[in-house]
């Protein structure tokens, strides 16, 4: 479909007429545009210029207006396919933050934020990583980074970022490659805070350099982050195939391959390069490239090493196209890639094991068409009914595919399941496709002149079908937890769960359900004391209803713990309710304390009610929580009853017995004894010296009994 032109830029989306030939390669332009082999982007870094941040987008009413006039889609008639006005007026937004720049990763954040990140090329050679976060409106989100654009620099003549993925606590990891002037390069990645600043438990100061071959030009292309908060990242090392996993705190994985790098070769030819992954549910990689006879892939068990059930030998090289751009994985183990070379805009489907799929397209192979020029697929993503969607370029405009789930094209997705979108440049390409939750689409790339310091940043949104049903709103609760660090046997350690639903939305959390465990120095959970709700607790746990919480409400559950050996106390608390929480990386925390035996005991008891009894040595006599019944027999012993009514007898010798919380009876007995039941609680104890000369020290209105 056609639209007309007005002031120099369309104002629909159209089937683009042939454009002039793109401008010759320059360093940071996105991976669907480089030549096959890796290029060599080093020169000499020039002062950096104060960054543009300039948005131009189109006003609500405006667009309003046009679509009265030239009879555009409006909400009453939207179809899917077309431009949503919700975002920026016009469904599009242009952000020119430096003087080449591009959108080579994005995501849809749960809270409908979208974060994209690209290179900034401030001249023709020294560029930075530059993330940008939009408003579901479209607008910069200015609690990222003050105005919602992040530079970073990682000291290099040149940094080219290359993808990005969410942490389920809403960390952003981005990574890509750095080159220096010399003309060799490292993996680079960094980890930012929701905020934008830099997180300082990752890496260095929030940035970590993996150096693959050190004579070699080296990007991560892409990126992801398993439910264990390691991550995986894959590109290229000069010609090499790679795959990468770091711990959460940015270090190499050693369990990965041995060293936490796996290198790949493929039989024919010598160069290949990752470009896309995705994460199987059982923890396996999928890994989506070129290799030397074109589209190629591969998959990886969980510790580095391939997986000989794919296509036989981990790799599968069904010897078509150029190189696999973007690969998604269906719930049903199948695996669909976007695939191009510059001139086809292709799609083709994967059994789990490695085959193309028969019962997908022809032959497990679709390309589409969309007029005389060359086409290009960039990017794949799979809607939650099992259709896909692809993103790419024609000619020199933005181009979107919809597929049903045999690779048939859409036709409720424009009329014919492809349309074009001009941002008014004359070398444009969408390199990123991402999903909202209700269904609308999002696109990212490079609009105006690509390959040149006139290319910026460019994000569009699509209406998908099913968006008039926003979707529903979530609760996000999250715990913390504090507690005591340092214990002695003999104490009781105590741990302070907060819970709280940080929700933006106005949904009130129910049912919500703290679980609380206790592991470590024998330990014993005495009690569970709630702010709000009840808890039910054994020796290691407890269970904790706290009923509702309202959005910024809190609520607190006082744990107290006794250890009964030396080591590590360990306690974990972990939340659920509901609504669904989108953010689960916050719904446990966990806290630690160190015992030692500062008293030196050397006869311990339970929790519970116990009979202790001494020997003829200098006993040390720790009987801890419960309803107690000591005799600490001969020589000169120490006695602590801990909390609970306990009858302590000191025996023969000069002993010194101590009462806790509870209603104690003390008895010296034989010898020059040292008495004390102060708990803070009058008239509850009783402390009787026995024969000897005893000192007694108790709460008034205490009984005293042969004591001075």
């Amino acid at each position: 479909m056609t639209g007309p032109s007005l002031l120099g830029w369309n104002t629909a989306v159209q089937w683009a007429q042939p454009r002039p030939a793109a401008a010759p390669f320059r360093p940071g332009v996105p991976e669907s545009w480089a030549p096959e082999e890796p290029t060599d982007g080093s020169g000499s870094r020039m002062p950096q210029h104060s960054p543009r941040r300039r948005v131009r987008r189109a006003g609500a009413a405006g667009a309003a207006a046009l679509a009265l006039v030239l009879g555009l889609p409006t909400a009453a008639s939207a179809a899917p396919g077309d431009l949503d006005p919700a975002f920026s007026g016009d469904g599009k937004v242009v952000t020119d933050v430096t003087g080449y720049e591009n959108v080579s990763g994005m995501a849809v954040q749960p809270d409908g934020k979208i974060i994209t990140v690209g290179d900034g090329y401030f001249d023709e050679t020294s560029g930075d990583f530059v993330l940008v976060r939009y408003n579901a409106d479209g607008s910069l989100d200015t609690t990222f980074g003050g105005d919602g654009i992040v530079n970073t620099d990682f000291d290099f003549n040149n940094d080219e970022a290359r993808a990005l993925a969410l942490q389920p606590d809403g960390k952003i990891i981005a990574v890509g490659g750095s080159t220096s002037i010399a003309g060799y390069g490292d993996w680079v990645a960094a980890r930012y805070n929701p905020d934008g600043s830099l997180d300082p438990t990752f890496g260095t100061g929030g940035r970590a350099v993996t150096d693959i071959d050190p004579d070699a030009i080296e990007t991560a292309m892409t990126v992801a982050v398993q439910p264990d908060g390691r991550i995986v990242a894959a590109g290229q090392s000069l010609a090499s195939w790679v795959v990468v996993r770091w711990n959460a705190n940015g270090s190499l994985d050693p369990t990965f391959d041995g060293d936490g790098k796996a290198v790949t070769t493929f039989p024919g030819g010598t160069f290949a390069s990752a470009a896309d992954l995705a994460l199987q549910p059982d923890g396996r990689v999928v890994v989506a490239g070129a290799g030397p006879g074109g589209v190629t892939l591969a998959r990886y068990n969980t510790d580095g090493s391939l997986d000989p059930t794919f296509d036989g030998d981990g790799r599968a090289t069904p010897g078509f196209g150029v190189r696999a751009r973007g690969v998604a994985l269906q719930p049903d183990g199948r695996i669909v890639v976007a695939t191009g070379d510059g001139n086809v805009f292709g799609l083709a489907r994967f059994t789990a094991g490695g085959a193309l799929d028969p019962t997908f397209g022809s032959a497990g192979r679709v390309t589409t068409t969309f007029g005389p020029d060359s086409a290009d697929a960039a990017d794949v993503a799979l809607q939650s009914d099992g259709r896909i969607v692809v993103a790419g370029r024609y000619a020199g405009d933005w181009a979107l595919a919809r597929y049903n789930t045999n690779g048939t094209a859409d036709t409720s997705f424009d009329g014919d399941g492809r349309l074009t979108t001009d941002f008014g440049g004359p070398s444009e390409q969408a390199s990123q496709v991402a999903l909202q939750p209700d269904g609308k689409i999002v696109a990212g790339g490079v609009v105006g002149q690509a390959n040149s310091l006139a290319a910026d940043r460019g994000v569009a949104r699509y209406l998908g079908g099913g968006d008039t049903t926003p979707p529903p709103q979530s609760a996000d609760l999250s715990v913390t937890k504090s507690g005591t660090t340092t214990v002695s046997i003999g104490d009781q350690a105590t741990y302070t769960v907060r819970v709280t639903n940080a929700a933006s939305s106005t949904a009130t959390a129910t049912g919500v359900s703290l679980t609380d465990s206790l592991s470590g120095a024998g330990g014993t959970l005495i009690s569970a004391v709630p702010s709000q709700g009840t808890c039910t607790t054994t020796a290691t746990g407890a269970t904790c209803a706290l009923g509702s919480l309202a959005p910024g409400a809190s609520a607190t559950v006082t744990v107290t713990a006794e250890p009964r050996t030396t080591g590590t106390l360990r306690d974990t608390a972990s939340v659920t309710g509901s609504p669904k929480d989108p953010n689960t990386g916050d719904n446990s925390a966990a806290a630690t304390t160190s015992v030692n035996n500062a008293r030196g005991c050397t006869i311990v008891g339970t929790s519970g009610t116990d009979t202790l009894t001494g020997g003829y040595g200098n006993d040390v006599i720790c009987a801890l929580s419960g309803n107690d019944t000591v005799r600490a027999g001969y020589g000169n012993d120490t006695v602590y009853g801990g909390p609970g009514n306990d009858n302590l007898d000191g025996g023969f010798g000069d002993d010194t017995m101590n009462g806790d919380r509870g209603n104690d009876v003390l008895t010296g007995y034989y010898g020059n004894d040292r008495l004390t039941t102060t708990d803070g609680v009058s008239a509850n104890d009783t402390a009787n010296g026995g024969s000897g000369f005893d000192t007694c020290t108790t709460d008034t209105g205490d009984t005293r009994i042969s004591c001075p």
